[in-house]
C-alpha cells in the first residue's frame, strides 16, 4: 500500500520493495490457499485507498462477481490479488527503473556516509536513502513446556505449509489460542473433509464475535471523556444498555468507537494502557475483530454438533509417544485437570510483540546498533508521530520508519485494512515532502536532477 501511495503521487522517487515471496500483495494473510477464508471487513470498507472508498468494491466486481455488494465478506486470495493490481497499475505509471521488486530477504542494514546499505540474506546489497519497515506480524512466541518443533507439535501455524498435512481424518487435533488464526484452521481442516475433534484451548475461553448487521450508533467518545479503563468500561456498558432500549445491537456500538480508537489510546496514561493490557484486552479483541457470518455460522455449527471444543485453561504438563501428543489441562474455573490425546498440536497463538524475543536478523540488526528500541508497553517498536523510529537515545531517525504492527504500541489499531490504508496515505505524503525532487527543485530550485533518493520497504 505503501509503495502504491507513493508511485501515484509521482513525486521522482525510485521505490523498491523487498520481499521473501514470489509474488506482491500476499503475505501471510492473503496469501492462503484456501478460498474459505474470508475477509473479517465487508468489501465496502477494504479499499486500499482512503481517497477512493470504492476502490475494491468496483475491482472486485469487474474481476470476480457483478453481484459483490458492500455487505458482502468476500475471499481473502482475491484482497491479494487486489493489492497487487493496484501495484502494477502505479508502477506503470512511472518512468522505467522507478519501482523494483526484489525477491529475498533483508538481513541486516547499517549506515555509510550519508546512506543506508540493506544487506540481504544471499549476499546482495542496496544503497537507499530512506527505509520503511513493513514487515507485517512476526509468529507467535513459544509457549512454556512445549518443544520449538517437532513432529507433533507445529510452533507457528502460518510458518509451515504443512501444519494441517497428515492428520488422520478421524483423528484429533489440538489448536493453542482461540482467536482468528485458530477459526481459520478449524475452517480450514472442515473444508477438507476432516471429520475428528477439534480442540481450541486459551487462556479465557473466548472466541470472536460474528458481525451482524445493525442499526448504526453516534458516535459518544470525545475529549472530556473519561481516561481510565474503569470508567471507559462504564461509558461503553451504559451505551450498550441504551443501544438496546433503542432495539440496536452492541454491535453498532463498538463499530462507534473503531473511528477515535486511535485517539482513546493516546489520550490514556501509561498506567491506563497496562490496565487495560492486563484486564480489557482479551475481552476487547472478540468484540472487537469480529469474523464473517458465514465463518461465524460454520464455526457455532461445529460447537453444536461437538466437533469443535472449546477449553479455557492452561497446559500444564506436555508429552508426546510414536503415535500421540499427551497433554494436560487445568480448567481456568474449576482447576480441575484434564487429559487430551491427539494427533497434531498447533500454536496459533497472537503474534510475538516484543521485539527483544523476535527472532529476526533485520530486527536484531536495529536493535543491536541502537537504531531502534522496544516501546515501553512491549507491543513493537518505539516510533514517533509520522512513524520514525526512535534510537537508543531517544532521538526519532530522519531516514528508518515503520509502518503497521511495529506502532502498535502508539497506535493500538494499526493491523487492520481501514486503518493501514490511512497511514500508509500519510507518511507517503510526509517522506515524498521530504524526498522529492521536484519537491525541491519547486521550493529551492538548487537540486540536481539526478539527486533522486531511494526507498525501500522490507
Amino acid at each position: 500500500m505503501l509503495a502504491v501511495q507513493l508511485l501515484r503521487r509521482d513525486a521522482g522517487l525510485s521505490v523498491a520493495i523487498i520481499n521473501n515471496g514470489s509474488a506482491p500483495g500476499r503475505g501471510v494473510a492473503y496469501g492462503t490457499k484456501h478460498s474459505c477464508h474470508l475477509l473479517n471487513v465487508p468489501a465496502g470498507n477494504m479499499s486500499a485507498l482512503p481517497e477512493e472508498p470504492e476502490s475494491f468494491l468496483n475491482w472486485a466486481r469487474a474481476n470476480h462477481d457483478l453481484q459483490v455488494q458492500a455487505t458482502t465478506f468476500l475471499p481473502r486470495p482475491l484482497y491479494g490479488r487486489y493489492v497487487a493490481s493496484l501495484l502494477e497499475e502505479a508502477a506503470r505509471r512511472v518512468q522505467p527503473g522507478a519501482f523494483r521488486w526484489i525477491q529475498g530477504e533483508a538481513s541486516a542494514l547499517s549506515r555509510e556516509r550519508g546512506h543506508i546499505t540493506v544487506k540481504l540474506n544471499d549476499g546482495r546489497k542496496l544503497d537507499t536513502e530512506t527505509v520503511v519497515l513493513a514487515a507485517g506480524n512476526f509468529p507467535p512466541a513459544g509457549i512454556p513446556g512445549l518443544p520449538q518443533s517437532s513432529r507433533r507439535y507445529v510452533a507457528s501455524a502460518w510458518s509451515s505449509a504443512n501444519a494441517l498435512q497428515g492428520i488422520p481424518q478421524n483423528g484429533n487435533v489440538l489448536l493453542i489460542g482461540s482467536g482468528l488464526t485458530s477459526l481459520d484452521l478449524a475452517i480450514a481442516l472442515k473444508t477438507e473433509g476432516f471429520a475428528g475433534h477439534i480442540h481450541i484451548l486459551s487462556r479465557h475461553g473466548l472466541m470472536p464475535h460474528t458481525h451482524r448487521q445493525t442499526g448504526r450508533w453516534p458516535q459518544f467518545w470525545n475529549a472530556q471523556s473519561p481516561r481510565t479503563i474503569r470508567a471507559l468500561l462504564r461509558l461503553a456498558r451504559n451505551q450498550v444498555k441504551a443501544a438496546s432500549e433503542a432495539g440496536i445491537d452492541w454491535h453498532a456500538v463498538i463499530d462507534a468507537l473503531r473511528p477515535v480508537t486511535q485517539k482513546i489510546w493516546q489520550s490514556l496514561p501509561l498506567a491506563e494502557r497496562k490496565r487495560f493490557l492486563r484486564h480489557v484486552r482479551a475481552y476487547w479483541e472478540v468484540h472487537r475483530h469480529r469474523v464473517a457470518p458465514q465463518i461465524g455460522g460454520t464455526i457455532a455449527g461445529l460447537i453444536q454438533e461437538g466437533q469443535v471444543r472449546l477449553h479455557a485453561g492452561r497446559i500444564t504438563n506436555y508429552r508426546e509417544d510414536q503415535d500421540h501428543a499427551e497433554i494436560s489441562l487445568r480448567d481456568r474455573k474449576t482447576g480441575v485437570l484434564s487429559q487430551l490425546r491427539v494427533d497434531r498440536v498447533i500454536n496459533c497463538t497472537g503474534p510475538e510483540t516484543d521485539c527483544r524475543r523476535i527472532d529476526d536478523p533485520l530486527i536484531k540488526s536495529l536493535l543491536a546498533q541502537g537504531l531502534a528500541k522496544p516501546d515501553s508497553l512491549f507491543l513493537g517498536l518505539d516510533t514517533d508521530e509520522e512513524g520514525a523510529l526512535t534510537g537508543h537515545n531517544g532521538t526519532p531517525s530522519p531516514s528508518l520508519y515503520a509502518i503497521g504492527p511495529a506502532r502498535k504500541s502508539a497506535l493500538w489499531e494499526t493491523t487492520a485494512v481501514p486503518e493501514i490504508r490511512v497511514q500508509a496515505s500519510r507518511l507517503a505524503d510526509h517522506l515524498a515532502c521530504i524526498l522529492s525532487p521536484k519537491m525541491i527543485r519547486r521550493e529551492d530550485r538548487v537540486a540536481p536532477e539526478s539527486a533522486v533518493p531511494l526507498l525501500v520497504s522490507l
